[in-house]
């Protein structure tokens, strides 16, 4: 069984680099939060009359920005202070290299949301496990059950919305792309950021 279904792992070293500088990560995965609630916003807009979609995604969206104020919060009491927008890399990546194979843009749009929430969720558990800031790492541990149901409501939402042979197949691909991402995303304390040593999981 491949832990998280992710095509390539992160190695708990990455949890080191964090250590480095804990408030660069805060920091990002506060934006992280925003980002997440603005797709979710925009899927709802874009897909108004979807009375499903509307229901799922307000609710996450209201959930991210409640994340984004925690992570603030963290960020804050360790003296850091919240830094200007940054491109992300690995996701830019991961939707420039999806565009020549993709059909559905709606499909793409729900998988690669939901592929960016369990890359976020198999580093929440490192993050967990391995930080030596006993607060810090509850801070991660507890975000991991909503993190998981994101997760999950884009990929059941795509099965509702699609056939399930082509939402598997689209997947996979998916899945293949954002290992490559993930191996060559620029290193560093960043949710999404890169790590050389990415291994393939068994």
């Amino acid at each position: 069984m491949k832990p998280f279904k992710l095509a390539a792992l992160t190695p708990p070293a990455w949890v080191a680099m964090v250590e480095e500088d804990a408030n660069a990560l805060l920091s990002d995965h506060a934006h992280c939060e925003l980002k997440a609630a603005s797709t979710a916003q925009a899927l709802l807009l874009k897909h108004r009359t979807n009375a499903r979609l509307v229901d799922e995604l307000s609710a996450m969206a209201a959930e991210e920005m409640a994340h984004f104020r925690q992570a603030v919060e963290a960020l804050q009491a360790r003296g850091g202070e919240l830094g200007p927008v940054e491109t992300n890399p690995y996701a830019e990546r991961l939707l420039g290299e999806s565009g020549p194979t993709r059909g559905a843009p709606l499909l793409d749009r729900l998988l690669i949301a939901g592929l960016i929430e369990l890359r976020s969720l198999e580093r929440f558990h490192l993050l967990a496990e391995g930080l030596g800031d006993p607060e810090l790492a509850a801070l991660y541990r507890g975000l991991i059950p909503s993190e998981s149901g994101h997760q999950a409501l884009f990929d059941r939402l795509a099965r509702s919305l699609f056939d399930g042979a082509l939402v598997e197949r689209r997947q996979a691909e998916l899945l293949a792309i954002e290992a490559r991402v993930a191996r060559e995303a620029p290193p560093g304390p960043r949710v999404h950021a890169g790590w050389a040593t990415l291994e393939a999981a068994e």
